[in-house]
């Protein structure tokens, strides 16, 4: 059988079995304010909108009576490839540990990565968020992702980062999907969502982990990373933003002169939906002033484009086209089912196609929260 007509059949098998069930994932949140984790997530840990609206209040609810909640939890979650490369295995496990406790009127949470493919267990995420109901005012402060239009690090939808997300410039290593140490501001004016990020340094962990890449120069922040970041609603069914970021780079190459790489990274994105279609696209713009170490400037550019049909609150299926120049470009299509299989486990399978030409793969995962909450 063709890899095509695999890839068919294994898609209509997905679509029989994922069928959507609500969802009931790890609750840090739900069990405080006795929800059910179906109200803030779509697929686990996707959220829906009042997930982000509780997001953005700073993981509170206002006169809310709260409960007794779990304050750790654990993410385990087993992937598959089916052609994998010399040297690496064909089923990975993988996990996080998730902690969250409220410090008076801030929240603390916890992400840490417990390793997989022989990387070592490191801090993905780790802040303290204060949402100020006065002022309407979030603010966060730690080791934290850019507030995107979506999880950019955790790709919570798919294995895959996203376009131009994961995109290096010359020998800039800062992608999008980093991590920062920093503070950030968000404020809603309206009905326009603002927010603003100052960067100082960079994380080095994943959501799931993964063995470290030796790439022979070390880096850092020369000036902060300042971000901002505008989301506009036109209609209950259409929203669009701008992301804005530019910093400077210092880069330390092995037997060369360590050089400065001053960088800026636009973007305009649309997210679209009518009844269960949903799209979302986002067109990133990058220049770097002495991306190669030489004095020479580099423009980057690359996004995605996604189009999900919604089978239920709790399952979808979806294409994407992701593509990135930096200078040189790559481009690949990757479709992909994802659905709750028990009310606690997200079963997704994804096959990532390069443009034109290239190896396809067919990969998968299982995930899997604990504890499960006392009512479901």
């Amino acid at each position: 059988m063709s890899n095509k007509r695999a890839a068919r059949a294994l898609l209509v098998l997905v679509l029989i079995a994922l069928q959507p069930r609500p969802a009931a994932a790890v609750p840090l949140f739900a069990q405080r304010y006795g929800l059910k984790c179906e109200a803030c997530h779509a697929v686990l840990p996707e959220l829906n909108a009042f997930g982000t609206f509780f997001r953005d209040h700073g993981y509170r609810l206002e006169g809310a009576p709260r409960h007794g909640t779990t304050i750790l939890a654990l993410r385990e979650q087993v992937g598959y490839e089916r052609d994998p490369d010399p040297g690496t295995r064909r089923f990975t496990p993988a996990g996080a540990l998730l902690g969250a406790v409220e410090v008076g009127h801030i929240e603390a949470f916890m992400h840490e990565s417990l390793g997989s493919e022989g990387g070592p267990a490191s801090l993905f995420l780790g802040y303290l968020a204060y949402g100020d109901t006065h002022s309407g005012m979030l603010y966060r402060a730690g080791l934290l992702e850019l507030p995107l239009v979506h999880s950019p690090a955790q790709r919570n939808d798919t294995l895959t980062t996203y376009g131009y997300e994961g995109t290096r410039v010359g020998l800039n290593d800062l992608t999008l999907a980093t991590t920062r140490w920093g503070i950030e501001a968000e404020k809603t004016l309206g009905v326009v969502r603002l927010a603003t990020s100052v960067s100082f340094a960079n994380g080095g962990g994943s959501a799931y982990g993964g063995k470290p890449v030796a790439t022979g120069t070390s880096e850092s922040f020369a000036t902060p990373e300042v971000g901002l970041f505008a989301r506009v609603p036109l209609n209950p069914n259409l929203a669009a933003g701008v992301d804005v970021l530019a910093g400077t780079r210092r880069i330390d190459v092995v037997a060369r002169t360590p050089f400065d790489d001053g960088y800026q990274r636009a973007s305009a994105w649309v997210d679209a939906r009518r009844g269960r279609l949903e799209l979302l696209a986002e067109q990133w713009y990058g220049a770097d002033d002495n991306g190669d170490g030489a004095g020479g400037g580099i423009a980057s550019r690359g996004g995605f484009a996604r189009l999900r049909w919604r089978l239920g609150d709790h399952a979808f299926i979806g294409v994407r086209e992701d593509a990135a120049a930096a200078p040189a470009a790559t481009r690949s299509l990757l479709w992909y089912a994802e659905a709750h299989v028990t009310p606690h486990a997200r079963l997704l399978i994804q096959q990532v196609r390069p443009i034109p030409l290239g190896r396809t793969t067919l990969q998968g995962a299982l995930t899997i929260g604990f504890p499960w909450p006392a009512r479901t």
